[in-house]
């Protein structure tokens, strides 16, 4: 794996160990001060509208609502609007240049009444309602949670780039969290897609327990079954070196600095923690969310929650449950 002399190779070679420096955000008062004076007004008026659209929410659904973020305007190539996020047709109709779109995001967890949707769809109403009392133009998109990780685990990632691209209003944790390992995500991949078997959300952001001051947990697996030049543990220790440095340049972009926790294994290396039944990684394995996988990490998840992976929970409980199949044939 020597250095490669095409700078176009060097993105995807990990002995390249320099990493580009990224241009830092412009804190947010300065940005705005350098728009034009009727641009300046324009979104002091927007704002007023979402500080509104927040506080009667939160009024209602305090308990709910992980959090609220301004979504960029729609792009005139695409007008199609990922799936997760519905929308009225008559709301498809209003004009793009007026209309105020924020996405709110609700932790369905609790929802033991109704089914998911149910609940998104009675949400998605009475917000909609909400919207409207204060500007017909405000266009509320109720996403849930669950929906939200399904999407990761098919491989459908166009609402985590919505958040990426969005301005937070309200966040209990999640927004940012989802901002910044997308950025993360995007600027190891452009450099290592070679490399990248899976990128996994992790930790308490996905196991319901997040608070803003949370770490968050990013454990990324990196493909060594082709290295010739270096040992697995140089490769190991080199990528990682290089991955926790586009870590702060990710936190310098987006403002949420010493919060990325990033754990790097080698494939081979992951490979013997499920041999030895690590149970770190049988953690990682149910309760992780990826949101970059090239169809290895979801078979893992899928074969651990068949039982398939031992000597896990879930192996035990589909023995025991064999058992009892059994002795009920036998009687």
């Amino acid at each position: 794996m020597a250095k490669k002399g095409k700078k176009d190779e060097d993105k995807s070679n990990p002995d390249s160990v320099a990493v580009k420096e990224g241009n830092s955000a412009l804190p947010e008062k300065a940005a705005l001060e350098k728009l034009p004076k009727d641009i300046q007004e324009k979104l002091k008026v927007i704002k007023t509208k979402l500080d509104k659209f927040q506080k009667k929410v939160l009024e209602k659904f305090d308990k709910y609502v992980v959090g609220i973020t301004l979504l960029p305007p729609p792009n005139p190539a695409d007008q199609k609007l990922p799936n997760v996020l519905t929308q009225p047709a008559e709301q498809k109709q209003q004009d793009d240049k007026d209309k105020i779109s924020v996405l709110v995001l609700v932790d369905d967890s609790d929802s033991k009444k109704m089914s998911k949707f149910e609940l998104r769809d009675k949400l998605s109403v009475i917000m909609s309602n909400i919207a409207k009392e204060i500007d017909k133009n405000l266009i509320p998109q109720v996403v849930i949670l669950s929906e939200l990780w399904q999407n990761c685990y098919d491989g459908k990632y166009e609402v985590l780039q919505l958040i990426a691209l969005s301005a937070p209003i309200f966040d209990r944790g999640m927004l940012a969290a989802i901002k910044i390992t997308e950025v993360h995500k995007t600027m190891i991949l452009k450099k290592f897609e070679k490399y990248i078997v899976s990128y996994v959300l992790a930790g308490s952001l996905v196991q319901g327990r997040a608070t803003p001051s949370s770490d968050i947990d990013v454990w990324i697996v990196i493909d060594d079954t082709d290295v010739k030049k270096m040992t697995r543990a140089e490769l190991k220790d080199k990528l990682r070196a290089i991955i926790i440095g586009i870590g702060i340049e990710a936190g310098e972009l987006t403002g949420i600095k010493n919060k990325l926790n990033i754990q790097v294994y080698i494939l081979t290396d992951f490979w013997d923690s499920l041999r030895e039944a690590n149970p770190i990684i049988f953690t990682l394995l149910r309760d992780g969310v990826p949101f970059y996988d090239r169809g290895i990490f979801m078979a893992w998840k899928q074969l651990l929650k068949m039982g398939k992976i031992k000597p896990s929970p879930e192996a035990i409980d589909m023995f025991m449950g064999s058992g009892e199949q059994m002795l009920k044939r036998v009687e």
